[in-house]
């Protein structure tokens, strides 16, 4: 026990010693009030040793400035060449009309007078036949192969085959455009007749002698030179693409028959139904055939439009084509 407390004493004295030799030191090194100028903390710290109060030194030694790198002026890209006006695909050329053909006649005559591009058709086929005082059937008593019967009153729209002498006959082909025409006629509240369609080579003989006779005529022409029947073989009634048309309450055909309503109505739409007036009034010094506001003929749609739309007769529509 005796000789812990001894080395107790030991270590307290040697501790003792310690912070009396540390106190000496600080007080040795620390600044005494006789060393400031003025008693400047600031201007002691600065002057003995470099410092700020705050311990930076006074005039830190200023790191280098990296020297900033040159600008890279990146070069401007190039522009884009202007793409040249892109190559127009050459345009398939039209096909080169024979101008000896038809048609290249058609185009040319209609040009000469001043009108618009006419159809192109095969001008011989059947619809466009013409037939009249100088063009005669070939043969001259041809006889339609297809004749059909229609209700002549549009009652109904059977198509007969069979012969039926209450009916009126037609070629077959223009059997149901004559229907649909009676039918639109007939919806427009109109009494609508079909008075003589189809005429044989005989029948059209017997015609032509009996109107001669009654009219005191021998040719068929009346005083100004116009046929008011036309020889057999001459007629369009046999060819049986026409028919004469007019309404049940008018039975003579005459000048009077242009001012009733249902010719009228035939005259303002039978091109949409394929069908022309074949002989007006306005055309006799081309027909040669007294007007008959009640002789429609067939020639299709497209041919119809273009002979109403432009004033023309049947003579003149071929004519285009190089027919006459």
């Amino acid at each position: 026990m005796k000789a812990n407390r001894v080395v107790r004493v030991i270590l307290g004295l040697l501790c003792l010693a310690i912070f009396l030799g540390y106190a000496f030191l600080l007080g040795a090194v620390s600044p005494k009030s006789e060393d400031f100028t003025g008693g400047d903390w600031a201007t002691y710290l600065r002057e003995n040793y470099g410092l700020n109060p705050d311990g930076t030194p006074v005039n830190p030694t200023p790191e280098p400035v990296a020297e900033a790198a040159p600008a890279v002026v990146e070069p401007a890209p190039a522009e884009a060449p202007v793409d040249a006006a892109p190559a127009q695909t050459a345009a398939t050329p039209e096909p080169t009309v024979d101008p000896s053909s038809p048609y290249g006649q058609a185009l040319a005559n209609a040009a000469a007078r001043g009108l618009p591009t006419p159809p192109d058709i095969d001008i011989s086929q059947w619809q466009y036949v013409l037939v009249n005082g100088e063009h005669p059937l070939n043969p001259i008593d041809y006889a339609p192969a297809n004749l059909v019967y229609l209700n002549m009153t549009g009652d109904d729209t059977e198509i007969r085959t069979g012969y039926d002498g209450n009916r009126q006959v037609v070629d077959a082909m223009i059997a149901q455009p004559l229907i649909d025409m009676t039918q639109a006629c007939k919806a427009a509240g109109l009494p609508i007749y079909l008075s003589s369609s189809y005429r044989s080579y005989s029948d059209q003989a017997a015609n032509f002698q009996r109107v001669c006779q009654n009219n005191g005529i021998s040719d068929g022409k009346n005083s100004e030179g116009n046929y008011i029947t036309m020889p057999a073989g001459h007629s369009e009634h046999q060819t049986a693409l026409c028919c004469d048309i007019t309404d049940y309450y008018h039975e003579i055909k005459n000048d009077a028959i242009a001012q009733i309503e249902t010719v009228q109505w035939l005259g303002a739409h039978c091109a949409d139904y394929g069908f022309v007036l074949r002989f007006p009034q306005d055309k006799r010094d081309i027909t040669h055939v007294m007007g008959e506001s009640w002789h429609f003929r067939y020639v299709g749609v497209e041919a119809a439009r273009y002979m109403t739309d432009n004033n023309l007769c049947l003579e003149e529509f071929v004519a285009l084509y190089g027919v006459l």
